[in-house]
């Protein structure tokens, strides 16, 4: 199956329903935490909210996805797809009223934005494994691969747009305005997979199980293929690890590099456009090597790339390496997900999917506050010690990357995986 000829039409509604998506996702956290910044609470008071928002926010979504991709198992993905945008909206509407006429808050109106946030959170975790069920069917082998790159890529595009947007109407005082992107966004990408669901060879909404019947036999099918108990550690790994670049990042430029808050919005810059040329560049490297190759020389770019930006003094060689980092880095992403797909019948891959996601997302989520602790007592210890906590959690990093090389290469079930 290729995605070339009749089902071409459909993969470009797929990518820009996944843009419009990842655009109001990103624009929504932004222009909410803003909102509580400046127009509500103030920089000082707002710290609490704004982090016990985005806790809430995770949690729920963490919570959810233990069971929605069940419901895109059950029912037809695209249906799930649609709804989740449409609940969305209706969601983000009532945010908007909130804005129009509370424009600086009270509790009950923040509660109320947080309780409608809570709301749309939930639903786009519906969104993601529904997404991967759909593009198992439209394409599987490495056109499965350059699909969920494209895929990733339009969805990074979206994630950039997001909080562009909201900055600028935050500026200006426009978060009603602003918020009514997303609204309109969710709208648009409703009603661009619509037709995709009349288009689709195989549906499921004949299923006759029930939901729970079918959320066990999802999770069953993912707890008995081989390729997720192989690479699940792989993942866990890599999400401790980016818990660990996410917090330390902006630190390691204003407290060891001693340079503007600038340099971390160039590295963040860069960063995406280094994952965006890796989604784009991985269906070319996967056809060309095996798969546990392509995980050793990722796992190998990007530990030799952080050692290089631990020991530097530099912002510029900071930010260009990342650079190149995060290209090291994208192109594992799409032939990752693409195993995670094959692995499981096509009508078990968004329950699969969706509860392995919310487990790796609960162990990055864990494992911020521990990095916090041990940035926290390196930097208690550092007038005795002179050792630089942030460079000391880059290190850990690349020993963790190393590892994952090591066990890339010496590890036969994971030299068995291959993409068919």
């Amino acid at each position: 199956m290729t995605i070339i000829g009749g089902k071409k039409h459909l993969v470009w509604r797929l990518l820009c329903s996944d843009f419009l998506s990842n655009l109001a996702t990103s624009l929504a956290a932004k222009i909410i935490s803003l909102w509580f910044v400046l127009a509500v609470f103030g920089e000082e008071r707002s710290v609490p909210w704004v982090s016990g928002f985005l806790t809430v926010i995770a949690v729920a979504q963490l919570l959810a996805g233990l069971f929605t991709g069940a419901v895109s198992d059950r029912h037809d993905p695209i249906a799930t797809m649609t709804m989740a945008c449409l609940v969305r909206a209706v969601a983000s509407a009532g945010i908007i009223a909130i804005l129009v006429f509370c424009p600086t808050g009270g509790l009950a109106a923040v509660l109320a934005v947080i309780a409608l946030a809570v709301i749309e959170a939930m639903c786009d975790t519906a969104y993601l494994p529904a997404a991967a069920s759909v593009s198992h069917r439209l394409a599987d082998g490495q056109e499965l691969v350059r699909l969920l790159g494209w895929l990733r890529f339009f969805a990074l595009l979206g994630s950039m747009a997001g909080p562009i947007l909201a900055g600028i109407g935050a500026d200006r005082g426009w978060f009603a305005g602003t918020m009514a992107l997303e609204t309109v966004a969710l709208l648009v990408a409703a009603l661009i997979l619509a037709p995709i669901r009349h288009s689709m060879s195989r549906q499921t909404a004949g299923l006759a199980e029930g939901f729970w019947l079918a959320w066990k036999a999802g999770l069953r099918a993912m707890v008995g293929s081989e390729s997720y108990r192989v690479m699940l550690p792989f993942a866990i790994l890599e999400a401790v690890s980016s818990s660990a670049l996410s917090m330390v990042a902006i630190y390691f430029f204003t407290a060891t590099l001693h340079v503007s808050a600038t340099w971390y919005g160039v590295w963040n810059a860069l960063v995406a456009a280094g994952y965006a040329i890796g989604y784009l560049a991985a269906p070319w490297l996967s056809e060309r090597m095996r798969f546990f190759k392509l995980l050793a020389l990722s796992n190998l770019a990007v530990s030799l790339l952080l050692a290089i930006i631990s020991v530097t003094d530099s912002a510029l060689v900071a930010v260009v390496v990342g650079f190149s980092f995060a290209t090291s880095q994208g192109v594992l992403n799409p032939p990752f997900q693409t195993i995670f797909v094959q692995a499981v019948p096509s009508e078990k891959v968004g329950q699969a999917m969706s509860v392995f996601i919310s487990v790796v997302g609960a162990v990055g989520a864990l494992a911020v506050p521990l990095w916090g602790v041990v940035a926290d007592t390196l930097a208690r210890h550092q007038p005795t010690t002179g050792i630089d906590p942030y460079r000391t959690i880059l290190l850990i990093i690349v020993a963790v990357h190393a590892a994952m090389v090591v066990c890339a290469l010496t590890n036969r079930r994971v030299r068995a995986i291959s993409i068919d």
